[in-house]
């Protein structure tokens, strides 16, 4: 339906559903008010007016999304409390008792709370006790060749305590417990009226294909004859959610009503995700370690993750592990918007970073931006299997990492060989944007 619109018309209209989203949009009006161009009223479909945006001064379009990136973030922390930067979160068990408590820590990222990582060999525990640090557990992640402890400090016991009193080599190796979140934009994934379908696979070779995600709902209609090799690695005692990794999975190797990406997929599945409320779910970097080592441990070449978080420098050693051992991890580039800082693990030189466009191939709104990004895939507005045993469609780079994912296992599959496949999938890309690779698009489309 076609609808009188001006620029500035464009930006009120997003105004909308509480007081503190209000104020923002309102500062965001002054703030750039008097800069943008006289634009004259048209008929014409939002679609259309947004491809009128770009051809503005590039310090109103950064403004422009910095602005509505903060109205988008109002939106969400007034629907849901767990955006409050201050919030302390308890995760509760079936009989009421406390299992994880999230915290914020710096940069604004989340934590479990007095929690520490550290790349160390089962010798030093006895020196980490002797500092009075809680041991809770001791792994060997031979996969991708590290063993770590983690640990809890004193109630009151900072950072630069930790820092100063461990000895170099332990505390240039030492991560927080940091929290993950899966990569999906619930809060727009309805926005699109249309729901777009893949139309054919990225191959039909029989082939090994892994996910770390929240679980998948394998008794859905759509994985009927699907080989799903699960693994869980949350205490029974979570709640744990199955939505998102169903999504995912009904990319990759969905049937029925779905055209599978790989219809010939083996797909193995780590289930690393507890849920926090009913809007989002989080999983701990240690659920991630785990995870990486166990799919690495079997040899599975391509490791989708379609989740973000901050960087960690034990999660990027257990990239490089993972690296080393000729695996290649896709993972999408995040949902905080085009101003937004750089999420992880795609960030990261050994991951191939995808972001999502719409059916047009034109950039998803929220997509992040930054000379990280590989790949561009179809993301918003499209049709997955949804653990109410249905179908519908969802948005976010998260459902655009598992095309990229899915082309490149097929790739690798003939090449044997990781730097081969990547600059095969390079050369198939379909250019967007800027010529040549952008912060945008990266090397171009997939499809």
């Amino acid at each position: 339906m076609k609808k009188q619109f001006s620029a500035m018309a464009l930006l009120m209209m997003i105004s909308l559903q509480t007081q503190s989203a209000t104020n923002i949009t309102d500062g965001a009006l002054k703030e750039i008010g008097g800069k943008l161009p006289d634009i004259p009223v048209v008929d014409k479909t939002i679609n259309e007016i947004e491809q009128t945006i770009p051809q503005m001064p590039p310090e109103i379009i950064k403004q422009i999304n910095q602005n509505l990136t903060k109205l988008d973030n109002s939106v969400i922390n007034s629907i849901d409390p767990l955006a409050e930067s201050d919030a302390r979160l308890e995760i509760k068990g079936p009989l009421g008792e406390t299992l994880i408590i999230e915290e914020t820590v710096e940069g604004d990222w989340r934590a479990v709370e007095r929690e520490w990582i550290v790349i160390a060999s089962e010798g030093d525990i006895a020196l980490l006790e002797k500092l009075k640090l809680n041991i809770l557990s001791f792994d060997e992640l031979k996969g991708v060749g590290m063993t770590v402890v983690r640990f809890k400090t004193p109630a009151g016991y900072t950072k630069d305590n930790l820092i100063e009193e461990l000895p170099e080599r332990l505390s240039s190796q030492l991560g927080r417990n940091h929290i993950y979140k899966a990569s999906g934009k619930e809060a727009t994934s309805k926005l699109s009226s249309a729901v777009i379908k893949i139309k054919k696979s990225a191959c039909a070779d029989v082939l090994n294909i892994g996910i770390i995600d929240t679980a998948v709902n394998e008794s859905h209609q759509a994985f009927v004859d699907v080989t799903i090799r699960q693994e869980n690695f949350m205490d029974e005692k979570f709640k744990v959610p199955n939505n998102h990794g169903t999504a995912v999975a009904g990319l990759l190797v969905g049937k029925d009503a779905l055209t599978p990406l790989l219809p010939g997929g083996n797909l193995y599945a780590a289930s690393v995700f507890y849920a926090r409320n009913k809007y989002s779910q989080g999983a701990t970097l240690m659920h991630l370690l785990e995870a990486i080592n166990w799919l690495v441990e079997k040899r599975v070449p391509i490791i989708n993750m379609s989740l973000t978080g901050p960087p960690n420098p034990i999660l990027e050693q257990a990239i490089k592990g993972a690296h080393k051992s000729n695996t290649i991890i896709v993972a999408a580039a995040g949902n905080e918007g085009p101003a937004a800082s750089p999420r992880y693990p795609a960030a990261y030189e050994d991951v191939i970073a995808v972001t999502a466009v719409d059916h047009q191939r034109n950039i998803y709104r929220w997509a992040n931006q930054g000379d990280y990004i590989d790949f561009a895939a179809l993301g918003v507005g499209i049709n997955t299997a949804r653990n109410e045993n249905d179908y519908g469609s969802e948005s976010g780079t998260s459902m655009a990492s598992p095309i990229v994912a899915a082309h490149l296992a097929c790739q690798f599959l003939q090449t044997k060989n990781k730097a081969e496949a990547i600059k095969r999938l390079e050369n198939q890309a379909i250019d967007l944007g800027q010529k040549g690779k952008d912060n945008v698009f990266g090397y171009g489309y997939i499809e």
